[in-house]
């Protein structure tokens, strides 16, 4: 490490243990900000969290009532454990009703902090017993927002440059995202979304009709009978995930006890990724108890063709791509090649404290799948067409919540999951979560907990638990063994892992608070060293720390300090290291209608020893980055409100400065130099 980046350090040690202090700062962006992080940090994959972005800033705007919201509402606040949300039904049902949100105080299970956090989404009033709205109420009263968004890179690319005589991109180097959404109380919802991404052409060439990605929703819910309908672009999820789940998906976390999806059924579809979702129609109806849901979608999707294998006119695919990039002349042959088309239904019966459903998907596609023939791969699903079936379940008998799903998929591959969570006294809660998902278990659309990204060849045992042995300390733990009876990618031979994880959170007070975090995970990989033959596996270790706090020095400024270590041990002799350490200052000033979020950031850390951290963006902006090599990172991010309740505008710069290397990215994403910049700009518009 040279003397520049020591002498950093040095400043920003001083720094973090020098400025506390105390202010009364809203915890809602604080609060979203730190789940959006806890969910990034645990999958290596590029997620979308508009979906939850969405549902916490609108409730964060239009708070749910204590006194009427469902269930499958109170989920959406996913900070909320089964346990809390069970003790908020069934106090509500003893008292009739909350008389004031300090109620939560009697609670089990809900300790000063928690209640804090909830403050900001939740409120409690009489029932409304309002009917469905007539369309002029639904205009007058409805809330439009038009967002408009535009992002590139400062450095050039290689895929940019003229000079380049190979495959290069065809378009510029500019993001453009526009988006208008129509929202009447979460009953009418309607709206388009319209994104090209850098290197995309625009009004020319493969893209004549402007941009590369469109979407339309619309989704109305409760008319009588009917409890949803969805037309245009939705999701659909159902049960633990084991046969469908559209949109984001989550599985460890910090929030130990949250381990059970909450399957919200057919919901819109407003995101800018260009995979995870269904394009037709889709309609719940509830007859009493019983809900039961039909949808149905067809869309063209991405997928590498191969010619030589076409046989009898029938067309053969060695892979459908999920990038959503259509940048070169190679991705735009990929572009939209194959059609896909499917269908399901589900039907839910609802009780107070038992649920019970049971669900079916048939989907087909216009080319036949034949992935390249691998002996880790040859139990994946080919072919043209598939079916899955599943029966899903949860229940709640005194303190203990019980949930699980089991599936089938067309070749007789099965797939299990059942878990539990339960309350043991109001300072203690655990949980525990079994899976086995057979090798040979297909399901195209799944998304089950798991340690891998594909819901097959995995068995596993999950344990947590959350201790608050007194007022301002809470202990969150978990403990995941896992094994994949088969080989996978990079892995010749069937392998075991296991996970552990401790974090302790304490609140001197609700200006100053902070956090420690132990985790480690073993896994198994093929050997590194040159050998004759077939690779042996070894097993490799990944441990990390971090120390993170957060204060508040006035009604203005608050400040956030991390340091985070890693360390990658393989095969014995292998060991790699990684650093990070930043300075968070978060300004709002207190006449002039703006805010400002700074970082600074040093890191030093190998790409197997790598940490996330997540970043400050725009609205419904993400930014996770994986620090690895040496160097510094640096962003500002502006947010002014030019008329109150009207319009917004936000700007964004971000700055990677490497040490160690002359070169960033690679292939067409390769820079010639050391810097990488980012700029955003973003500007709201509410009707």
């Amino acid at each position: 490490m040279n003397l520049k980046i020591k002498k950093k350090i040095l400043f920003i040690s001083a720094f973090f243990v020098t400025n506390f202090g105390y202010s009364q700062v809203s915890e809602t962006t604080q609060t979203i900000e730190s789940l959006i992080e806890e969910i990034a940090e645990t999958s290596d994959e590029d997620l979308d969290y508009t979906s939850l972005f969405d549902d916490l800033f609108y409730f964060s705007q239009n708070p749910l009532n204590l006194n009427s919201a469902k269930r499958e509402t109170l989920e959406k606040l996913k900070f909320l454990s089964d346990i809390q949300i069970e003790e908020i039904l069934k106090y509500r049902y003893k008292t009739q009703g909350f008389k004031t949100i300090y109620e939560l105080q009697l609670l089990n299970g809900f300790e000063t902090k928690d209640i804090e956090r909830i403050l900001s989404f939740v409120k409690v009033e009489e029932v409304d017993k309002t009917e469905f709205p007539d369309l002029k109420r639904v205009f007058k009263y409805g809330k439009q927002t038009i967002f408009l968004r535009t992002q590139f890179f400062t450095q050039q690319q290689k895929g940019f440059d003229p000079l380049y005589e190979g495959d290069k991109y065809l378009g510029d180097k500019y993001k453009y995202y526009t988006k208008y959404q129509f929202d009447y109380k979460r009953t009418i919802q309607f709206g388009f979304l319209a994104e090209k991404d850098p290197g995309e052409q625009f009004f020319e060439g493969t893209q004549k009709y402007g941009f590369d990605y469109y979407s339309a929703h619309l989704f109305i819910k409760n008319i009588g009978k009917i409890k949803s309908i969805a037309l245009g672009d939705y999701k659909a999820n159902f049960g633990q995930g084991l046969i469908i789940w559209s949109g984001l998906s989550t599985s460890k976390s910090s929030y130990v006890n949250d381990i059970r999806k909450s399957d919200d059924g057919l919901s819109k579809y407003s995101s800018s990724d260009e995979n995870l979702f269904l394009r037709g129609a889709g309609t719940t109806l509830r007859f009493g108890d019983i809900d039961v849901s039909v949808f149905f979608s067809y869309k063209n999707i991405d997928a590498n063709l191969n010619s030589e294998d076409t046989i009898a006119d029938e067309q053969m695919a060695t892979s459908f791509q999920i990038t959503g990039l259509h940048r070169t002349l190679a991705e735009n042959e990929d572009r939209k090649a194959v059609s896909e088309m499917l269908y399901g239904s589900n039907i839910k019966l609802r009780k107070n404290n038992f649920n019970l459903g049971a669900t079916f998907l048939q989907y087909m596609f216009g080319a036949t799948l034949n992935k390249n023939p691998q002996t880790y791969n040859q139990f994946y699903f080919n072919g043209s067409s598939n079916f899955n079936t599943s029966i899903d379940y949860n229940f709640t008998y005194q303190n203990f919540y019980f949930f699980g799903e089991e599936a089938m998929s067309q070749n007789g591959g099965f797939a299990l999951l059942n878990g539990v969570t339960v309350s043991l006294a109001s300072q203690i809660s655990i949980s525990a979560l079994h899976r086995n998902y057979q090798r040979d278990y297909q399901a195209y659309y799944s998304a089950g907990f798991g340690e891998s990204s594909g819901t097959a060849n995995e068995k596993g045992l999950y344990l947590g638990a959350e201790i608050n042995p007194y007022k301002s300390l809470k202990i969150s733990a978990y403990f995941d063994s896992y094994s994949f009876p088969w080989l996978k990618f990079g892995t010749n031979a069937p392998s075991f892992g296991a996970d552990y994880f401790v974090q302790a959170d304490y609140s001197i007070n609700r200006f100053l608070t902070m956090y420690a975090r132990y985790k480690t995970e073993t896994k198994s990989e093929n050997t590194s060293l040159d050998v004759l033959g077939i690779k042996p596996v070894v097993p490799y270790t990944k441990t990390q720390f971090r120390y993170n706090i957060n204060y508040k020095i006035s009604s203005t400024l608050s400040l956030k300090n991390r340091i985070e270590l890693s360390k990658y041990s393989k095969e014995g002799n292998i060991t790699e290291t990684g650093f990070l350490m930043f300075q968070d200052i978060s300004y709002k000033h207190q006449t002039l209608p703006f805010t400002l979020d700074f970082r600074f950031a040093i890191f030093d850390a190998t790409y197997n020893a790598r940490i996330y951290a997540y970043e400050t963006d725009i609205l419904y902006g993400y930014s996770i980055p994986a620090f690895s090599g040496k160097g510094i990172r640096t962003y500002l991010t502006l947010k002014y409100t030019i008329i109150p309740d009207k319009i917004d505008f936000w700007a964004r710069v971000a700055i990677f400065s490497y040490a160690d290397t002359d070169v960033l990215g690679s292939g067409l994403t390769e820079i010639q130099g050391s810097n990488k910049t980012e700029v955003k700009f973003q500007i709201r518009i509410k009707i």
